[in-house]
């Protein structure tokens, strides 16, 4: 199964937490990620370059002047489809420090559980989704996940 997770930073808020965001990483050697620093900050350039140096399931990009968090997803999605073989495309915004650690740790547990759900979504979908409408939001369906009701509808 071919998955990839973009990642969209404005900014880093707390560089300390690097290491942890690194094994986090580097412990889904089967998911690959695009960091997408909005911010085009040179902090946050070197900081994203260090983590993608040290996680082998991970490039950067940077985006010239800073725009709409879809239009960063958007730039990250067009970079991994064009540079890797993917099924599954979800996508990461608007976190902290400690709640994207949180998610990914989720998604790594429950990675064959979510992409069940994305896949049931998508075949539920009357019209052939297009390359951005089939990204997904891996928070959105963690929650889904965890809301106990939901999965007794599934």
């Amino acid at each position: 199964m071919k998955v990839g997770i973009i990642i969209v930073f404005n900014s880093i808020e707390n560089s300390s937490f690097k290491e942890e965001l690194i094994n986090t990483i580097n412990s889904l050697c089967d998911v690959s990620f695009c960091l997408v620093n909005n911010e085009r900050n040179e902090k946050t350039d070197c900081y994203l370059n260090d983590i993608s140096d040290r996680c082998e399931n991970t490039s950067v990009i940077n985006i010239r002047r800073s725009k709409s968090v879809n239009s960063a997803i958007r730039a990250g999605a067009r970079f991994m489809f064009n540079h890797y073989n993917l099924k599954h495309l979800g996508y990461i915004n608007d976190l902290t420090s400690n709640e994207l650690i949180e998610v990914i740790r989720s998604f790594k547990s429950n990675q064959h559980k979510i992409i069940d759900l994305v896949v049931n979504a998508q075949r539920e979908k009357v019209v052939k989704q297009t390359l951005f409408q089939s990204l997904f939001s891996v928070a959105n369906y963690i929650d889904k996940l965890n809301n106990k009701s939901y999965l007794f509808q599934y």
